[in-house]
């Protein structure tokens, strides 16, 4: 099974959802194009309507503004009541996912799962930041508001899917760039709270829940939090999963996947080689075995190694070719 992580580098919609359609089919994902728009970017694009958000639509920007307090009661009580409409990610931020909604009828009866993302709440308490440029992960009460934001905007985006296409089952990825900075002298948040952060965000979603890093980290972490799929870049940092036997062997006796991306998301796609994608799936699979020897008889999740954004056209294209050919 192949699928992807969500960024391109085009500009116009159809041109990326027909490449994902061309090549994912069984498991097509939306298209983010922060290329196209600054409200694309993966920040800016979930934090539309969260109280106390701050944003430049025309430089992509975000902050929050802890000394401005309205709405937060009644976000508060949209929560607690579930009013889901209220946490909609619009086609504004997100006008690929409304579009890829649309035309998913294209190809309905191939598709097995249909893969949606938003940022994590690691990646997001980090990198969004207060109005004295603290990160807002180290204010508790305005960290609530995002996590809780996050949680229903996933649930809507959730919802949105299955309201078109209610006999297929979801999967939802928390994109986590900023993990790779956990247990760092920058970061000083212990790994317990970390694990709860995403244990409330990803707790009672109607979806198979992943989290995808593109670097290294504190595997455990996530290995123990409440999550379905680790997707991860393999292409770069193949064993670094394995350095956590004991972790890994108890999140796959749960009925975890480990997603691991071998498709190079660099310059490098454009010399790389089905071949050379077999022989990382082939140790992969041998290093796997070695925790649970039943792995090679299963389906394996296989993506890039990364989102393909930062990428040129060609170099995106020749991913996503180059993970079909391999499929």
């Amino acid at each position: 099974m192949i699928t992807g992580i969500g960024s391109f580098p085009f500009t116009d919609i159809d041109e990326a959802i027909d490449v994902i359609f061309s090549s994912c089919g069984e498991i097509p994902f939306w298209p983010q194009l922060p290329r196209r728009a600054p409200t694309e970017n993966m920040y800016i694009a979930f934090l539309e309507s969260v109280p106390s958000v701050v944003m430049d639509e025309e430089s992509g920007s975000a902050f929050v503004d802890t000394t401005k307090t309205e709405g937060i009661e009644e976000f508060y009580e949209n929560y607690t009541n579930k009013t889901l409409d209220a946490f909609a990610v619009s086609s504004k931020m997100a006008p690929g996912f409304h579009r890829f909604l649309e035309r998913l009828q294209d190809i309905r009866k191939d598709v097995k799962f249909v893969k949606c993302q938003l940022t994590g709440p690691f990646s997001m308490g980090l990198g969004l930041k207060d109005e004295q440029d603290k990160p807002i992960i180290y204010n508790p009460g305005f960290f609530d508001i995002i996590l809780k934001a996050l949680h229903m905007k996933a649930q809507w985006m959730i919802r949105a899917i299955k309201a078109s296409y209610p006999e297929k089952d979801v999967i939802i990825f928390f994109d986590e760039p900023y993990m790779v900075s956990f247990g760092s002298a920058y970061v000083s948040i212990p790994k317990e709270d970390v694990i709860a952060i995403f244990n409330e965000v990803a707790s009672g979603l109607d979806a198979k829940r992943g989290v995808h890093c593109c670097g290294n980290t504190d595997w455990s972490v996530l290995l123990n939090a409440g999550l379905d799929i680790i997707n991860y870049d393999a292409y770069n940092y193949l064993d670094t999963i394995f350095y956590y036997k004991d972790d890994l062997a108890g999140f796959l006796a749960k009925g975890g996947w480990i997603a691991p991306g071998l498709v190079p998301s660099s310059g490098d796609v454009l010399k790389a080689s089905v071949k050379d994608i077999e022989a990382l799936k082939k140790t992969f699979l041998d290093a796997m075995a070695g925790i649970d020897a039943a792995i090679k008889g299963r389906d394996i999740l296989i993506t890039p190694s990364c989102g393909l954004g930062s990428l040129t056209a060609e170099e995106a294209r020749r991913a996503m070719e180059l993970l079909k050919e391999f499929a």
